[in-house]
């Protein structure tokens, strides 16, 4: 998937993608994060509650 294509992309289609690009994330650990941090700006509210769905996730509160 090309990063034009995000914005379009059904939720079916972005969640493996997403899945990867996190997992990277976590095995780059500090360095990653401060990457993802340089481009995120403050009180950007679509990466505040993803990262409250992410969060979710991770501790295994949402399942369909």
């Amino acid at each position: 998937m090309k990063i034009s294509e995000i914005e379009t992309a059904s939720p079916e289609a972005l969640a493996p993608i997403l899945l990867a690009a996190i997992q990277r994330l976590g095995q780059l650990g500090r360095n990653g994060a401060v990457a993802l941090a340089s481009l995120v700006e403050h009180d950007d509210d679509n990466v505040e509650e993803a990262a409250e769905w992410i969060a979710d996730v991770a501790a295994g509160r949402l399942r369909e």
